[in-house]
């Protein structure tokens, strides 16, 4: 359900979004349940029959979903709620929430200078080693290579990390890093990996 949604379209959209957000976390976050939530809405059948429907105006529909949303989320539901549903509603852009999603977090991080890392580990890391392993990554995005990856920061603007800590038992030990489209594996799986590949051009 719903139409490709353009790129600037959605650019313009997150940024309508991230007006009513202007840097604060707690902003964020409804915005993101609220988005969650829509796409978990997008696949109730009557739900996208009642969005499609041309015998219902604009303001109707509107206000169908701001009613429901108003009984599932309370008082975590967002300010400004019309400047998401009226495009999205308007233009039939149901599959774009996640497109959206993902802007609306890329311009939130790169407005506060925070850098989303993903941390995968065979099991669940303590947290003397999550504190160690933050330290290191804090200063590889200020003052190593992984600062290049965080957007156009100012050069002074010291960044911060969001760690994001990922069990994955088939790492076996030791770690894999993501930052956006860059990976750093340094787990048991990938030395293993790599030793096959080895034995396998040598045999």
């Amino acid at each position: 359900m719903g139409r490709r949604i353009d790129e600037r379209f959605l650019v313009k959209w997150a940024d309508a979004i991230a007006e009513t957000v202007q840097g604060d976390e707690g902003k964020l976050d409804r915005w993101i349940a609220l988005l969650d939530a829509m796409n978990g809405i997008r696949k109730v059948r009557p739900a996208r029959s009642f969005a499609l429907d041309g015998r219902y105006s604009l303001e109707d529909k509107v206000g169908f979903f701001r009613t429901i949303l108003k009984e599932s989320m309370g008082d975590g539901l967002p300010e400004n709620l019309d400047i998401f549903l009226v495009p999205l509603l308007k233009g039939d852009l149901w599959g774009g929430i996640s497109s959206l999603e993902k802007a609306l977090l890329d311009r939130f991080n790169l407005e506060v200078g925070r850098v989303v890392v993903e941390i995968h580990s065979p099991a669940p890391l303590q947290g003397d080693v999550q504190s160690k392993i933050l330290e290191a990554l804090l200063r590889f995005v200020n003052e190593g290579p992984g600062r290049e990856l965080s957007g156009s920061v100012p050069p002074g603007k010291r960044l911060s990390v969001k760690p994001v800590w990922k069990v994955r038992p088939e790492l076996m030990a030791g770690l894999e890093i993501r930052i956006g489209s860059r990976v750093w594996d340094a787990s048991l799986s990938a030395r293993l990996r790599e030793l096959e590949r080895q034995l396998l051009k040598t045999a």
